[in-house]
C-alpha cells in the first residue's frame, strides 16, 4: 500500500466516522422531540411553583438553541451529559437566562463563576434564589 493510499484510507474512514457520529445526533435529537411532543412550555414552567413566576421561563428561552425548534426542556436534563455543554458553555446560559431576568452582569459573573450546576433544574433553582435575594 503506497502513501496515498493509506492517506485515502484514513480519510475515508474519517469521513466515515463523521457521518456516524452526525447521524447518532441526529436520531437522539429526532428521539427526543418525539418523546417530548406531550411535554410543553406549561408543564416545565409548572415544575417550579416555588420560584418567581419569571424564572423558568427565561431559563427555557436561554436553552432553547440547544434543545432546537419544538423541543422543550425538562428538569431532569443535566447539562453536561444530555446538553453535552461545557462549563463555559453553561455560565453563558446562566448568564443569558440572568439577562432576561434583569439581573446585574457584572455582580453575576463573578458568583456563577463558582457555580457547578448539574442539571436543568439547579439551574432554575438557582437564579430562583438570585432573584428572590434581589
Amino acid at each position: 500500500m503506497t502513501g496515498w493510499e493509506k492517506v485515502g484510507a484514513l480519510t475515508a474512514l474519517y469521513v466515515i466516522g463523521a457521518l456516524w457520529a452526525n447521524w447518532l445526533m441526529v436520531r437522539r435529537v429526532r428521539g427526543a422531540v418525539a418523546a417530548r411532543a406531550a411535554w410543553a412550555a406549561a408543564d416545565f414552567d409548572a415544575c417550579f411553583p416555588e420560584l418567581d413566576p419569571g424564572v423558568a421561563p427565561a431559563v427555557r428561552d436561554a436553552l432553547a438553541p440547544y434543545y432546537g425548534a419544538g423541543v422543550v426542556p425538562r428538569p431532569e436534563d443535566t447539562l453536561r451529559r444530555f446538553l453535552k455543554l461545557d462549563r463555559a458553555e453553561v455560565e453563558d446560559v446562566a448568564l443569558d437566562a440572568a439577562a432576561r431576568l434583569g439581573l446585574s452582569e457584572a455582580a453575576e459573573r463573578e458568583a456563577l463563576l463558582v457555580a457547578d450546576l448539574p442539571d436543568v433544574a439547579a439551574l432554575v433553582r438557582y437564579l430562583g434564589e438570585r432573584v428572590m435575594a434581589r
